[in-house]
């Protein structure tokens, strides 16, 4: 069981309540702020001289025209490239990596539109469409032509229609669009953060940062199987309380990591913020885990979280958390930790990574040069 806090915490309840109601408000405020994303920002009137030249306004329009022709033709190319990645431009040659430089620098409001048509119109709309439409439809058609031996026949067929549904189109879908959100909820936090931070600091060693990347995934995958087991815990109202709160700090420690990874925080930081100011955290991510935690499939779940993240990741980028000062700290990820790390020692201590072999050198004894008398 994970440590929850410690007895000498004592820090008010309305702090406590101040940081929990304002990240309830931080994390909603996305709703609003992503209209303010890749706003042209109104350049501020020069002051000129009344006797500036015809010709310095005929130079400072033509590159404002300049511009908005660099602009409209980078937009030009994102779309191709969106329709048909190898469409080509001229006979005999496709897009280069200028190109490639052009899709990733897409903006911020452009990349969640794409997250609501995949998530949103392809993905769950055919479900809707399967469970809502098709199915009560083929059941009224099988009611119209089997009279009293369609309810037999129908209990037959609904998993059967389910399971092949679900195998081939639902489950593939869902593969890809995991792919894809990935990639695209990436863009979105880095150019939310070049945007209104400036350019990333990333973590310095090579090494560090794809360790620190796997460690990462590791341990949110142990702290998801802990809130699945806080199911078990045999008190009415505790078990989904304990889920509720595991899935609450998860979902923040989601939408944060893309700024603090930016940031160049390691693992052991982020997960140390999050437990020390644990109202604030607690508060942001209870929206997202009240509308997943509650879906009838994982299939929905996956749907909606992946069609609100791209929100709660602007949400992020722009909140200033509450900090804890007074101490009550809530050690929820110490547990998951202690676990990988005890993984990661014992894989290391089994597999050593193998010693350079050393040359063979000439013994000094002998002489390099020595050849056998012929008798």
């Amino acid at each position: 069981m994970p440590c929850f806090g410690k007895p000498e915490c004592s820090t008010p309840n309305w702090l406590i309540l101040r940081g929990f109601f304002r990240g309830l408000r931080d994390s909603v405020a996305g709703f609003v702020l992503i209209f303010g994303y890749d706003a042209e920002v109104p350049e501020k009137p020069r002051s000129s001289p009344s006797q500036e030249t015809n010709l310095a306004k005929r130079r400072a329009a033509q590159q404002v025209e300049k511009k908005k022709k660099q602009a409209l033709q980078k937009e030009l190319v994102l779309w191709r490239i969106l329709r048909d990645p190898y469409v080509h431009v001229t006979a005999g040659s496709r897009y280069c990596i200028d190109c490639l430089a052009c899709l990733c620098e897409t903006k911020v409001t452009h990349r969640i539109l794409q997250c609501c048509i995949l998530n949103g119109a392809v993905f769950g709309l055919s479900v809707a469409l399967f469970h809502y439409m098709l199915l009560p439809g083929l059941k009224q058609v099988l009611g119209l032509f089997l009279d009293e031996e369609a309810g037999p026949v129908w209990s037959l067929v609904l998993p059967t229609l389910t399971t092949i549904f679900n195998t081939l189109w639902v489950l593939p879908l869902f593969v890809l669009s995991r792919i894809i959100n990935t990639i695209w909820f990436q863009d979105i936090a880095d150019s939310a953060y070049r945007q209104r931070q400036g350019r990333p600091q990333l973590i310095s060693s090579i090494s560090k940062l794809v360790a620190d990347i796997l460690i990462s995934i590791f341990v949110q995958f142990l702290f998801l199987i802990q809130a699945s087991l806080m199911k078990l815990v045999p008190l009415v109202g505790v078990d989904l309380m304990l889920n509720g709160i595991h899935l609450c700090m998860l979902n923040a420690l989601y939408a944060f990591e893309y700024r603090w990874f930016n940031m160049g925080w390691e693992l052991y930081k982020r997960l140390s913020f999050i437990e020390e100011n644990w109202p604030y955290f607690m508060g942001f991510g209870l929206p997202l885990a009240f509308i997943t935690m509650y879906q009838s499939s994982m299939y929905s779940s996956g749907c909606l979280f992946a069609l609100l993240f791209p929100v709660f990741i602007i949400s992020a980028n722009e909140a200033d958390p509450v900090l804890n000062s007074n101490g009550c700290q809530m050690h929820l990820f110490s547990l998951v930790v202690g676990v990988s790390n005890r993984i990661i020692q014992t894989l290391v201590t089994r597999h050593p990574p193998p010693t350079p072999s050393k040359t063979p050198q000439p013994s000094p004894y002998r002489s390099t040069s020595f050849r056998p008398s012929r008798r």
